[in-house]
């Protein structure tokens, strides 16, 4: 898997509970398709399962969790969160409270070109084939310790919930109540300045589509219908639409 970004995570972190469970739609009761639900899972420091929003299967619950989780598992470095069999741990509580705290705090990058007609086209296409039916343009944050976050208006393009995919991106790699094919929805702010930070980046959690364009045809299972639409439309709209993605 690739690393996902990092900016605009504490916003998110912000999002209330109750907002992510009135998204929620497990058994698709409007008849739409689209079934996301939360993933449930261990907070290490509360010692008990909450809404995961971080991470591609929204295994971790909070940014400190997803901090001190990134320290022991992807660089073996141990904390008192995660200590291992170290007595004492690498890295003290503090330590990992500050890089939380920095990630909590990076912003997002602002939008271009967003009253380009072209873009504002393409904006209009992707609610129109659904893509922000998973991809959700607006939340609001509530209360959290870092004020800058408390209560803002958001627009990550993100519902934070898990759906499936399809067998084509499916791992079968479950993670607490995520199944080998389910994914949490991935925040599409920023996504234009990928190429600008990383030349070579790519897309998708391991980094298999090279394009955009790619990573959409690769969506399958509750965006199938999406996916058929972008594939099926003329030269014209496909290019609004990635006009429109790339302006986020």
């Amino acid at each position: 898997r690739i690393a996902p970004p990092v900016f605009g995570l504490g916003l998110l972190e912000a999002v209330p509970e109750e907002t992510l469970l009135a998204l929620a739609d497990p058994d698709d009761r409007d008849g739409d398709g689209i079934s996301g639900r939360p993933n449930r899972a261990w907070d290490v420091v509360e010692g008990r399962q909450r809404i995961g929003r971080f991470g591609w299967k929204a295994s971790a619950p909070t940014l400190l969790q997803q901090s001190a989780g990134a320290y022991a598992d992807d660089m073996g470095v141990t904390s008192p969160y995660f200590p291992g069999t170290d007595d004492p741990p690498d890295i003290d509580a503090e330590t990992v409270e500050t890089v939380t705290f920095y990630v909590q705090t990076l912003a997002v990058p602002a939008r271009t070109a967003w009253t380009d007609p072209t873009v504002r086209a393409g904006e209009a296409i992707f609610h129109g084939i659904g893509c922000g039916s998973c991809h959700v343009e607006t939340l609001e944050t509530g209360d959290h310790p870092v004020r800058a976050v408390a209560f803002q208006t958001i627009h990550p393009y993100t519902d934070l919930l898990l759906h499936d995919m399809g067998p084509g991106l499916a791992d079968g790699r479950p993670d607490f109540q995520a199944s080998g094919s389910e994914w949490r929805t991935a925040p599409l702010w920023g996504l234009g300045l990928t190429r600008t930070i990383l030349p070579q980046g790519t897309f998708l959690h391991d980094g298999r589509a090279r394009t955009i364009e790619e990573a959409i045809l690769w969506h399958g299972g509750e965006a199938e219908a999406s996916k058929e639409a972008f594939r099926t439309m003329s030269k014209e709209e496909r290019e609004a639409l990635l006009a429109f993605l790339r302006s986020l």
